[in-house]
């Protein structure tokens, strides 16, 4: 069991990661003309469309097939899945500089840091 003890802790990191980036993406779309924010949300939704329904997909699959370790596939792929479709989006808006990019990492890593120095002192 050892073995699983990270997939929390990334998928944790991961969640924080995709709460910053959705942050990001309110921002930029705040940036456009307001005529097309609701294509943006359309767009969105159509990039975390694929990500949901795999999530589904793998849930029927393997309670059919009995895979009980289907769930840590989904604590990390889940969360990664929603930040990757947030990636693009917010790249296909406005684009993003690797510098800008570091810094949203570093504000997920912090905000990780806290929200776990809180679970682990509880």
């Amino acid at each position: 069991m050892a073995r699983y003890a990270l997939i929390p802790w990334i998928a944790g990191f991961l969640w924080c990661y995709t709460g910053v980036l959705t942050v990001a993406w309110f921002r930029t779309v705040a940036r456009e003309q307001v005529r097309t924010h609701v294509g943006h949300f359309v767009s969105l939704m159509g990039v975390f469309v694929p990500v949901m329904s795999s999530a589904v997909a793998l849930v029927l699959i393997g309670g059919f097939v009995g895979i009980p370790w289907v769930i840590l596939i989904l604590a990390v792929g889940v969360p990664g899945g929603l930040a990757v479709g947030l990636q693009l989006e917010i790249s296909r808006i406005g684009g993003s500089e690797l510098r800008v990019e570091m810094i949203r990492l570093g504000i997920a890593a912090a905000l990780f840091a806290l929200v776990a120095s809180n679970t682990l002192a509880a």
